[in-house]
C-alpha cells in the first residue's frame, strides 16, 4: 500500500474542500430542476397519498417504516399544500445534494475536473436517481442520508478529524428514522473495518459515540416497534417472500444503472478493492460487498443497494478520466444515451395516453382523481338519510390514501381499510352501508347478505396500472360490523 505523508494528507484535505466548478453547481441545479418541472405531471403516486395521511397521523412508527418520511410529507403539505409539486421539493432539492457529493468523493478519490463532473452527472442522473427525485418516498431520503454517511466516511478514513464520528451518527440516527435498512449499512462498515488496517479508526471514543447517539436517536421507532409487535418484521418476511430471486437482483441492477453505467460502477468498486492510491477506503468497497450478497441471498429488493451507487460511480469517474480520448468519447457518448433513455423511464415526460409501463412507478401516479370521483358517485347513489352512516372499504392504502386526500372535497367520509397502518389505525366506527374499493377478496362477504358490484375502476388514459379493472362494490345492509372481522382482514405487505 502506498504511504503518504502529512503533507500529502493536508493537500488531499485542502482538495476536497475547495469549491466546486461551475459545471458542477450546474449539474446539480438543472437535475433539480428537470425534477421540478416535471413534478406536477399525472399525479399523486400511491406510496405518496399513503404518506401525506400518514403525516396527517404522526406517530413514532408505522408498519411499513420509521415516521421520517411521513413527517417530511406533513411539513410539505403545511408549506405548500395539498399538491404533487409541494411534496416534491424536498426530494428534488436531495438529488441536488446527491450530485454535489458525488462530485465531492470524486475530488477526494483524486479526481480532477472531468471525473468530478462525470461523478455528478451519473449520481443525479442515473434512472433510480430521478425516480426518487421525481417522487416523496422513503428510498428518496435513504439515497441521500446514505450518501451523506459515505461521504463522511470517506473523510474519516482520509484522515479527518476522528470528533466528525458523532456527525456520521446523527446521520445514521436521522437514516434509521427513515428506513432501518441503514442500520445494516453500519454493521456492514463495522465488518469491513476490523476487516482492513482502517481498524485503526476504532480504537477511540468517537465512533462508539457515533454508535450511541444512533441509537438514541432511533429509540422512539423501535420502542414503537416493540409496542406494537415489531409489524416491520412481517413486512420483511412478507417482502422476501414475494422475492424474484437473485437472478432478477443482479439484472435490474442494470436498469438502475442506465445500462451503461453499470460498466463505471463495477470499475470504481474495483477500484476501491484493489487500486493502492484508494486503499484507504477499501472499507468502502467491502461494505457495498457484503450488502450486495447478504441482500441477494436474503431476497432482497435490487434497489436496496443503490445508495452505495454514488460513491463506486465518483470511484469509476477516475476510470472514465484516464480514457485515452477516442474510449473517452465513446464512453461519454454511452453515458449520455443511456441517461437519455433513463429520463423516459423514470420521468413524465411524455403524456400519459402515450402510453406507460403498468408495472413501473408512473403507472401509479394516473387514475386517482378519476377513482375517487366514481367513488363519490357511488356514495351519492345512496339514499340521502343512510350516506352519513357510509364506510369505505379499501383493498389497498393507495386506494384509502387517494379518498382522505382527495375525497373530502367531494364529501366522502375517511376510509378504511386492513392494509399495512390502514389496519393499525383500526376499524370504522359502528356503521350502516358499506362501498367497497378494489380487490377487496372476500372481505364483505363475511358481513354482507348481499353485496352488488356497481362499478369498475378505471381512468382515461388507458394506463393498465393495478387499479384498472378492479371492482367497485355496494353493501346496503351489513348483517355484521367490519369490527367483527377486523383481525381477519390484516394484511401488511
Amino acid at each position: 500500500m502506498n504511504q503518504r505523508s502529512p503533507a500529502n494528507d493536508v493537500t488531499q484535505a485542502q482538495s476536497a474542500t475547495r469549491s466546486f466548478g461551475w459545471e458542477i453547481w450546474l449539474t446539480a441545479a438543472g437535475i433539480v430542476a428537470l425534477l421540478l418541472a416535471v413534478s406536477g405531471r399525472y399525479g399523486f403516486h400511491r406510496d405518496e397519498l399513503y404518506f401525506i395521511v400518514a403525516g396527517r397521523n404522526l406517530d413514532w412508527g408505522f408498519v411499513d417504516q420509521p415516521p421520517l418520511t411521513p413527517l417530511l410529507a406533513r411539513l410539505s403539505e403545511l408549506v405548500g399544500g395539498t399538491s404533487p409539486t409541494a411534496i416534491r421539493v424536498l426530494p428534488a432539492l436531495a438529488i441536488g445534494l446527491v450530485v454535489l457529493l458525488a462530485a465531492s468523493m470524486a475530488r477526494r478519490f483524486g479526481g480532477g475536473r472531468r471525473a468530478q463532473f462525470f461523478a455528478a452527472v451519473t449520481a443525479g442522473g442515473t434512472g433510480y436517481a430521478l425516480a426518487v427525485g421525481h417522487l416523496l418516498s422513503t428510498s428518496t431520503f435513504d439515497y441521500l442520508l446514505w450518501t451523506v454517511a459515505i461521504w463522511l466516511l470517506c473523510g474519516l478514513l482520509d484522515g479527518a478529524d476522528p470528533k466528525r464520528w458523532p456527525v456520521l451518527g446523527v446521520v445514521v440516527g436521522i437514516g434509521l428514522q427513515n428506513k432501518h435498512l441503514i442500520g445494516l449499512f453500519a454493521v456492514a462498515l463495522l465488518i469491513s473495518l476490523l476487516a482492513t488496517p482502517q481498524r485503526r479508526l476504532l480504537a477511540g471514543p468517537w465512533p462508539w459515540a457515533a454508535a450511541g447517539i444512533a441509537a438514541l436517536l432511533a429509540a422512539p421507532n423501535i420502542i414503537w416497534q416493540a409496542a406494537n409487535d415489531f409489524p416491520q418484521l412481517e413486512m420483511a418476511r412478507s417482502l422476501a417472500d414475494r422475492s424474484d430471486g437473485p437472478v432478477v437482483f443482479v439484472l435490474e441492477q442494470i436498469g438502475l444503472l442506465s445500462i451503461v453505467l453499470v460498466i463505471p460502477a463495477v470499475i470504481g468498486w474495483w477500484l476501491l478493492m484493489r487500486s493502492a492510491d484508494l486503499a484507504r477506503w477499501r472499507p468502502v468497497g467491502m461494505t457495498f460487498a457484503l450488502l450486495f450478497v447478504f441482500f441477494l441471498v436474503t431476497g432482497g429488493k435490487s434497489y436496496y443497494v443503490a445508495p452505495i451507487y454514488p460513491v463506486l460511480l465518483a470511484a469509476g469517474a477516475l476510470w472514465f478520466e484516464r480514457l485515452r480520448s477516442t474510449a473517452g468519447r465513446v464512453m461519454a457518448a454511452a453515458t449520455g444515451i443511456g441517461l437519455f433513455i433513463g429520463l423516459f423511464i423514470a420521468l413524465p415526460l411524455l403524456p400519459a395516453s402515450a402510453g406507460i409501463d403498468p408495472t413501473g412507478e408512473l403507472g401509479e401516479t394516473v387514475g386517482w382523481p378519476e377513482m375517487v370521483d366514481q367513488v363519490a358517485a357511488v356514495h351519492d347513489s345512496i339514499p340521502e338519510d343512510r350516506q352519513a352512516a357510509t364506510v369505505i372499504y379499501t383493498a389497498s392504502y393507495g386506494e384509502a390514501g387517494a379518498i382522505d386526500v382527495l375525497g373530502t372535497e367531494l364529501g366522502l367520509p375517511a376510509a378504511n381499510s386492513a392494509h399495512n397502518n390502514y389496519w393499525l389505525w383500526g376499524p370504522p366506527e359502528p356503521h350502516g352501508p358499506v362501498i367497497g374499493v378494489g380487490r377487496i377478496g372476500d372481505a364483505l362477504l363475511s358481513i354482507c347478505p348481499r353485496v352488488e358490484q356497481v362499478g369498475q375502476i378505471g381512468n382515461s388514459y388507458g394506463v393498465e396500472n393495478e387499479e384498472a379493472g378492479a371492482p367497485l362494490f355496494l353493501c346496503l345492509d351489513p348483517a355484521r360490523q367490519l369490527g367483527d372481522v377486523w383481525a381477519e382482514l390484516k394484511h401488511y405487505n
